[in-house]
């Protein structure tokens, strides 16, 4: 991929890419800048390289670190749906920072990089500085709304779809180019995405066997995904379930988002003792593409410490 061309403030290196051997596996990863570690953690079905335009936005005294995950892109691409269960793929993470030698992070995750985000932080506390989840939940909150909020179930019948059989022709290397429309058409017509972008995207969708492990994400985690008919849990009144989050959390929400409940971070934010949520009116499922810039200050202040939840807590940017 060529490389872009800097942009005014911002960071003008070439990312660096790894091979690191973690978990029984090996994981791409790229790297760039020096300063606080913060490790960036991709959803489906993206990859590292997609945090381009939040990464050339972050500018100096951040060491950016984003791993092509388990069965993505460049990474290893282990066969089984059980190599893919959530305790897995939070072990690859602990092992990267481990190779890497690194003490302390702070973790940034969108979709299913937010949800192994929070996981990382309840398990491993002592490893993680602060949180920046972009329009991610944390597991068990996204199971609650799935059992008890009717919109959310709708919405997450799409994992039901990845789980099934019929997702097999639907999602897989031979149509590369329908799926390149379907997730990215929108984004690039708006500009936010550049021919290099698209490259790397066909380059990450074609490779063997890609989309059956991206797949089996979702065939090996843990969530019930009822029908949208079904009744409602026997336990309709109950509360969502508290986290085990010591760290400071920022959540970064675009309000467009059709994959999570407008509802979603509140709901977050009240299971968590530490947390500022800021939210992106203009922005969609992918905050960090859409608002790419506002986003990008965001994470430089929080990261240098002034993000925490001390300061006010539910905003609204745009």
């Amino acid at each position: 991929m060529a490389a872009p061309d800097p942009l005014p403030g911002t960071t003008s290196a070439v990312p660096v890419q790894h091979r690191i051997a973690v978990n029984g596996i090996e994981l791409d990863c790229l790297e760039q800048g020096d300063g606080v570690p913060l490790l960036m953690l991709h959803g489906f079905p993206d990859h590292a390289a997609s945090w381009r335009p939040l990464a050339e936005r972050l500018g100096p005294g951040i060491r950016q670190l984003a791993p092509d995950q388990r069965g993505y892109r460049g990474s290893s691409r282990p066969p089984g749906v059980a190599d893919y269960g959530i305790d897995i793929l939070v072990n690859d993470l602990v092992g990267l920072i481990d190779a890497l030698g690194i003490e302390r992070v702070h973790l940034c995750g969108h979709d299913w990089g937010g949800v192994l985000a929070f996981e990382l932080a309840e398990r491993f506390p002592a490893r993680v500085a602060g949180l920046i989840a972009l329009n991610a939940p944390p597991a068990r909150i996204f199971q609650h709304l799935i059992l008890h909020d009717a919109e959310q179930r709708a919405a997450s019948q799409y994992i039901n779809l990845l789980r099934s059989d019929a997702s097999n022709g639907l999602f897989c290397e031979a149509r590369v180019e329908a799926l390149v429309d379907r997730f990215l058409g929108d984004a690039a017509r708006r500009g936010r995405l550049n021919a290099d972008d698209l490259a790397c995207y066909r380059d990450a969708w074609t490779r063997p066997g890609v989309w059956a492990a991206m797949r089996a994400w979702y065939r090996a985690a843990p969530f019930d995904i009822p029908a949208p008919g079904a009744p409602p849990a026997m336990d309709a009144q109950a509360s969502p379930p508290p986290l085990a989050i010591s760290c400071p959390v920022l959540i970064i929400w675009g309000e467009r988002d059709i994959v999570f409940v407008p509802g979603m971070p509140d709901v977050i934010a009240a299971a968590c003792p530490d947390v500022r949520i800021v939210r992106l009116p203009d922005a969609g499922h992918v905050p960090h593409r859409d608002a790419a810039a506002e986003c990008a200050q965001l994470i430089r202040a929080f990261v240098a410490g002034d993000g925490r939840a001390s300061l006010e807590k539910d905003q609204h940017h745009g």
